[in-house]
């Protein structure tokens, strides 16, 4: 059967063997495409709600992105300073397609790219985070439906602008290094962890947090565990075939919990 593949059949298929998280978010899209997987409250009490099939999408278009404007590659380091939000679950969803390695708030000069929110790309052109390097500083966008920054600090480009025009459908490298020679995820305290690791790990969390298949749990404000906080809204949804309500710091969370239909963890 295998040997009757085409070859960009083929192809493919190598590259959601080599890139299991890709091959995770897939599997998910197509059981339910339509099934909310990360929702997000801003401190307005705005709602952005994002099905298997849009996150997919658009984490599809930030890894076109990454890989076709910024050169992102297999083994590239990008330091991610993205608050608790629902760009958070796709950018980093987006360096993990293209077998990148996201380091949270990592150095600037330690990456090839840098990608920020609004309210710490001035920290990150300031060196609050290190030295700011040769790489280019990409902002996203924290309005509900990520249209464009209005403003941006100078030297920075608009990631919205760059990953709207992208193509919404992605194929992975099918020849990245293998998943044990690549990071996936490596904190600033210098441990590193592979993406089969991170899904065995999500796996891990969601059972800690007693999430089940079908449910909704929802999260106000970015956990205090460092693991958690790039985990929860990313793999967890995904590994545990779940569904996140990410709330904005200081919302009400007894309120959002009911409003959400959804049970609250902390």
């Amino acid at each position: 059967m295998f040997g009757r593949r085409s070859r960009s059949a083929r192809l493919h298929y190598r590259g959601l063997m080599s890139n299991p998280i890709w091959q995770a978010l897939e599997d998910r899209v197509r059981r339910r495409p339509a099934d909310p997987v990360v929702t997000y409250i801003d401190a307005d009490g705005q709602r952005t709600e994002l099905s298997a099939k849009t996150l997919a999408n658009n984490a599809a278009k930030a890894a076109n992105a990454l890989r076709d404007e910024a050169f992102v590659e297999a083994g590239s380091r990008l330091a991610l300073h993205v608050p608790w939000h629902w760009q958070r679950s796709v950018w980093t969803l987006a360096a993990w397609l293209v077998g990148a390695t996201v380091v949270p708030g990592g150095s600037p000069d330690q990456c090839d790219l840098v990608i920020a929110g609004p309210t710490e790309a001035p920290g990150v052109l300031s060196g609050q985070f290190g030295p700011t390097g040769q790489g280019e500083v990409w902002v996203v966008s924290v309005h509900p439906f990520g249209l464009p920054n209005p403003s941006l600090p100078e030297g920075c480009l608009d990631a919205a602008t760059i990953a709207r025009i992208q193509p919404d459908a992605f194929a992975p490298d099918p020849f990245v290094p293998d998943d044990d020679a690549v990071s996936a995820l490596a904190f600033v305290s210098g441990a590193s962890i592979g993406q089969r690791e991170l899904l065995q790990r999500a796996s891990s969390i969601g059972g800690a947090h007693m999430v089940q298949t079908g449910e909704r749990f929802a999260v106000v404000g970015a956990p205090v565990d460092e693991l958690d906080g790039w985990l929860l809204g990313s793999l967890v949804p995904i590994a545990c075939d779940a569904s996140i309500v990410m709330a904005a710091p200081g919302l009400d969370a007894e309120e959002i919990s009911k409003q959400e239909s959804a049970r609250l963890i902390v």
